[in-house]
C-alpha cells in the first residue's frame, strides 16, 4: 500500500497531539522524581542520625534502613528519564514524517 501526502499529514498531526503533552507530562514526572529522591536522602539522613558504630557501619546501616526510599526513587528517575526519551523520539519521528512529506510533495504524490 502506498502512502498518500494525507496519510502522512495525519500522522503529523497525531504525533504533534502527542508531543504538546509532552512538557506538562515530564514536568510531572520530574517534581515527582525530584521529591522522591528528597525523601529518600531524608530517610538516609534520619537513619545515620540514629545509628550506632563507626563511620562505615552508621553509612550502612542508614542505607539499608532507607532501601524501599531508594527503590522509589530509582524508579520515579527511570520514569521521568523514559518520558524524556520518548519526547526525544516522537520529534525524531516528526521531523522524519515532515521531511518525507516535503520529499512527496516536490515529487508530485
Amino acid at each position: 500500500m502506498t502512502r498518500t501526502p494525507d496519510d502522512v499529514l495525519v500522522e503529523i498531526h497525531g504525533l504533534r497531539a502527542e508531543l504538546m503533552r509532552g512538557p506538562d507530562v515530564i514536568r510531572d514526572l520530574e517534581v515527582a522524581a525530584e521529591r522522591a529522591e528528597f525523601a529518600h536522602q531524608l530517610a538516609v539522613d534520619k537513619a545515620l542520625m540514629v545509628a550506632v558504630g563507626n563511620v562505615e557501619e552508621r553509612k550502612a546501616a542508614a542505607r539499608l534502613a532507607a532501601a524501599d526510599t531508594a527503590d522509589v526513587a530509582f524508579i520515579a528517575r527511570a520514569e521521568f528519564n523514559r518520558a524524556r526519551a520518548k519526547v526525544r523520539g516522537l520529534e525524531s519521528s516528526l521531523m522524519t514524517l515532515q521531511a518525507e512529506l516535503k520529499w512527496m510533495r516536490e515529487a508530485g504524490a
